[in-house]
């Protein structure tokens, strides 16, 4: 669909651009982000056709060039420099906040009741769509209560250049620190997810039977499948179902492990099963055709979670290891970000930023007991691949002093 307003097209393209590389929001989020971007603009449905195919180039684009991707980008370097800083004692935010001031005048609020921090450092919204554009990243920063002083700002550079960042600042306590960099940050799991590809695509009617919230759950409504099947569906939380019409037939869908099963009501209530990357053929189903149990291979790698980020809480959702770690390294110091992951046979690793640093346990829900230390991201990362990808909790192998606690 050709959009007539003069300079809109290269608008939607640019506003895509720009947030496909932030890497922040799945594709459904962009879209619904770009109409938000463009309100008054335009009409809401003409954006919405136009940035579909255009998330989809940009995404794809994306995900073949972060394939050439050296193993440690700079955005991964500016991203362990702000840990190390909070870690310190200092609030370290990235993309936070929309403008400088917005960001000065909100970050005392990231500081947890009951625990206290000497100072802060961020960029925003702004400065990482700079970022993006290769203007690099320039840093706000500070202390609470107090004037800046020259030692904070020496911390902050040093800990930047820590992690092989080049570091532009002039001494001053009121100049902004800036960091060059080429803007690289991966997308993963669902951040990486793409419509179904597909030839026979249908309109649907979505249903939400449960409560889904966060930026994984469909919009009710007409929607197409491919998306649904695509986006949403294979990161289903436990507990959540979705009723999905086409015409005089529905499918109620749900999620059980690491695959999708549908109920047919129309036909007896029979049940087809599928791999959760299989949505597609449970709304296949709904066009006719007999109903059979199919079983799709599983996955190689499983996790269920329970975590908490910047974006908010996600309860009881898939995940695989390589997303199970891109959440881990995004977790923030001095928070009480937190990432609780069930193996395929019931095993748990806990992850929690703690006052003294990052606390890694094994729960053990039969003895109501908790055995862990305080361990480094790597550390962390070992435990939660070895039970996504072995099914097996190797808290034990960490060695140092390993302390039980019972409930």
């Amino acid at each position: 669909m050709e959009i007539e307003e003069p300079g809109l097209t290269e608008q939607i393209q640019d506003h895509v651009r720009r947030q496909v590389a932030l890497a922040e929001l799945p594709a459904a989020a962009i879209v619904a982000a770009t109409i938000e971007y463009l309100h008054g603009e335009a009409n809401p449905a003409e954006v919405e056709a136009h940035a579909w195919p255009v998330v989809t180039e940009e995404l794809s684009a994306h995900l073949a060039a972060q394939a050439q991707w050296p193993e440690v980008t700079d955005s991964d370097r500016l991203t362990a420099a702000f840990r190390t800083l909070s870690a310190t004692g200092l609030v370290a935010r990235e993309n936070f906040a929309c403008c400088q001031n917005c960001g000065v005048a909100e970050i005392g609020d990231e500081v947890p009741r009951g625990r206290t921090a000497r100072g802060y450092a961020f960029y925003h919204q702004q400065d990482a769509e700079r970022g993006v554009d290769g203007s690099g990243v320039y840093l706000t920063w500070g202390l609470f209560g107090q004037p800046a002083t020259v030692d904070v700002g020496e911390e902050i550079a040093a800990a930047l250049r820590a992690e092989g960042l080049t570091v532009h600042w002039d001494g001053h306590t009121g100049t902004r620190i800036r960091v060059s960099l080429s803007w690289q940050r991966r997308r993963i799991g669902r951040l990486a997810a793409l419509p179904a590809s597909v030839d026979d695509d249908i309109d649907i009617d979505v249903a939400l039977l449960d409560q889904w919230t966060g930026l994984d759950a469909p919009t009710e409504g007409l929607s197409s499948a491919a998306r649904l099947a695509g986006l949403h569906l294979p990161w289903l939380p436990a507990g959540v179902r979705i009723r999905v019409a086409h015409e005089d037939a529905a499918v109620v869908v749900r999620r059980e492990g690491d695959t999708l099963v549908g109920t047919y009501p129309e036909q007896g209530g029979r049940e087809l099963t599928v791999g959760r990357y299989y949505g597609m053929e449970l709304i296949r189903r709904l066009a006719g055709g007999s109903v059979h149990a199919v079983t799709q291979p599983a996955p190689p790698d499983f996790l269920e979670a329970t975590y908490q980020h910047r974006d908010g809480t996600q309860k009881d959702v898939p995940l695989d290891a390589a997303e199970a770690c891109l959440l881990l390294r995004s977790m923030r110091p001095l928070s009480r970000d937190f990432l609780t992951a069930f193996g395929r046979s019931g095993g748990c690793v806990q992850v929690a930023w703690e006052r003294d640093g990052l606390w890694l346990e094994e729960l053990d829900t039969a003895r109501a007991t908790s055995t862990g230390r305080i361990a480094t991201v790597p550390e962390a990362e070992r435990m939660l691949t070895a039970l996504a990808t072995q099914d097996r909790v190797a808290i034990d192998e960490l060695g140092g002093d390993l302390v039980t606690k019972r409930w």
